[in-house]
């Protein structure tokens, strides 16, 4: 692997396993910009890798980016896209029914690019992709993402920039041409961990509603990573690397440190190590929290389950069941703690 600094790290994986700490953990860097946001319009289902594959028109793609990607309002398990007059009609009657009582409170989470870059600086972006596309479909991808994400980087004032999207690995093997220059990081978790955390949060209709669907739920979006680092060209598999959550807080933390800042070509600085000494650890991962509420056969249950889904990741030979195979089994001589 090429020693040298890279300039653009794609963090991912099925959510709640990590991603988002160790996005921001190399962000403490002095070469990294973290961005704020999942950009999402890059690796998410009708965006550019599905354009770049050809599973989605990019007239199709340009719509959802200007206006689901731009801006959108989560309330619960729908998302609102009030640029339109419908969405604004929609917007307004669900505050109404709030308001006098009709509805769930429910908090209102306001997402999308703008967050990060300025409308008319988007459209000029946007009309940039549109007039190149036809001609060149990959520098046209890569100039728009890097068009998107210059507002941070410039507002940083630093070199490389780390971007966090869940669906990445997923999309890997597309974004791998789009960006030749770009390494991923694929951040996995216990599955009980990460199921368990995705039913607390439950933002979608689809997500899982206790452990044991947690579970379920975890290992599809991990059979969506898998495919994805499974369709990357030989050649590129060295620009992936997998690293454990379990492991940076709490297994075998400096050897899983060493080996991340290596993969991204720097050397260690102190606001990094320090983010990764009091931030990242097993306390504050929340480390064990699926026993939460749980009696002894239920305990028992769970981890039987997610035991049988850890031995159908090997039989079907996922790139990370060894990983997390490791990862377990030192779980069961140590309780979690801090």
């Amino acid at each position: 692997m090429d020693p040298k600094p890279v300039d653009l790290v794609f963090v991912g994986g099925t959510g709640r396993s990590g991603t988002t700490v160790t996005a921001e953990l190399l962000g403490r860097h002095s070469r990294f910009a973290t961005v704020p946001i999942e950009c999402r319009f890059h690796c998410h289902p009708k965006g550019l890798a599905d354009v770049v594959a050809g599973r989605s028109a990019p007239e199709e793609f340009v719509r959802k980016l200007q206006s689901y990607w731009w801006y959108r309002v989560r309330l619960g398990s729908r998302a609102i896209v009030p640029g339109g007059l419908a969405g604004r009609i929609r917007l307004a009657a669900v505050r109404a029914r709030q308001h006098l009582g009709l509805g769930p409170r429910e908090e209102m989470r306001v997402r999308g690019l703008h967050r990060i870059i300025e409308r008319d600086r988007f459209d000029r972006a946007v009309a940039r992709f549109v007039d190149a596309h036809p001609s060149d479909l990959l520098g046209a991808s890569r100039d728009l993402f890097y068009d998107m994400i210059a507002p941070v980087r410039e507002s940083s004032g630093k070199p490389a920039v780390v971007e966090m999207s869940t669906f990445s690995i997923a999309a890997a093997p597309e974004l791998a041409r789009i960006f030749p220059e770009a390494r991923f990081v694929h951040s996995v978790r216990d599955g009980r961990d990460s199921g368990v955390s995705k039913v607390g949060l439950r933002e979608k209709s689809h997500h899982p509603t206790d452990a044991i669907s947690g579970i379920d739920f975890w290992a599809e979006r991990l059979r969506r990573a898998d495919l994805g680092v499974k369709g990357l060209p030989a050649a590129d598999r060295a620009r992936l690397h997998v690293i454990s959550l379990d492991e940076l807080v709490w297994a075998d933390r400096d050897r899983a440190y060493a080996e991340l800042i290596d993969f991204v070509g720097v050397e260690d600085e102190q606001p990094m190590r320090d983010f990764f000494e009091l931030r990242m650890t097993g306390e504050a991962a929340n480390r064990g929290r699926w026993r939460e509420g749980l009696d002894a056969a239920g305990q028992r249950e769970l981890t039987a389950h997610y035991e049988a889904t850890l031995a159908r990741l090997e039989r079907e030979e996922y790139h990370c069941a060894e990983l997390l195979r490791r990862t377990y089994e030192r779980s069961l001589v140590s309780q979690p703690s801090g």
